[in-house]
């Protein structure tokens, strides 16, 4: 009898463990709710500052393009939205159905859809970079979809404060093509821009995620 009741009593022990265990990870958490402050959510309007040297320029639409489908040129800029207005500011768009204000995700794919004029063009790869070192041209369009994977981005999270995977301002990011289902390269400034108005480096993809120091990695801002 007392082996019967030791052992009810650890399989009771074991139970409220199980239990216990249970409603912790059934228990609504930060990445169930509302987003946090400082938690990068779709809708959101931000601007993209490139780490090349501490400071490569803010991601900026700049003059019409030449290639064929786009509209702008892409490259970046001293100081946001200087050139012109809103040409600095990018809206974050989920390219696979999320809903506005839900959070962006380490890994999510996304549209980057620049704010300038009544026309909103969406970043995208068009076109082989004679530029040593890059992938792929880059510029900004009004189709969506201009070719298979070209205005999409995965974006991936360097780290952040909690690791939970959650974008955030101030975080470091590197933007993935899926051109090619995502052979599309990183986003990455690659030597001085010859584009007016301020610009400071070109734009193109390049196959490694920082192809110098910095140049394939953005800090995402509030505009």
């Amino acid at each position: 009898m007392f082996r019967t009741t030791k052992q009810r009593l650890a399989a009771c022990t074991a139970a409220a463990a199980v239990a216990a265990a249970a409603a912790s990870f059934a228990a609504p958490t930060a990445a169930t709710g509302a987003a946090a402050q400082g938690e990068l959510t779709y809708g959101t309007v931000i601007l993209l500052q490139n780490q090349y040297g501490g400071d490569g320029g803010y991601l900026d639409t700049n003059g019409v393009s030449s290639q064929p489908g786009a509209t702008y040129n892409v490259s970046t800029n001293d100081r946001p939205n200087s050139r012109g207005p809103a040409t600095s500011e990018w809206r974050v768009v989920s390219a696979t159905g999320k809903a506005t204000g839900a959070r962006v995700i380490s890994g999510d794919i996304v549209y980057l859809i620049n704010q300038y004029g009544s026309h909103h063009t969406y970043l995208d790869t068009n076109g082989v970079s004679d530029q040593s070192g890059a992938k792929y041209k880059v510029s900004a369009t009004t189709t969506k979809d201009r070719g298979p994977g070209t205005g999409k981005w995965h974006i991936f999270g360097v780290r952040s404060s909690p690791n939970d995977g959650h974008i955030r301002t101030d975080d470091i990011v590197h933007l993935l093509n899926d051109y090619g289902s995502a052979n599309g390269g990183f986003l990455d400034t690659n030597g001085r821009s010859s584009q007016g108005g301020g610009a400071k480096y070109g734009v193109s993809t390049s196959p490694y995620s920082d192809r110098g120091t910095g140049t394939g990695s953005w800090k995402v801002l509030h505009s």
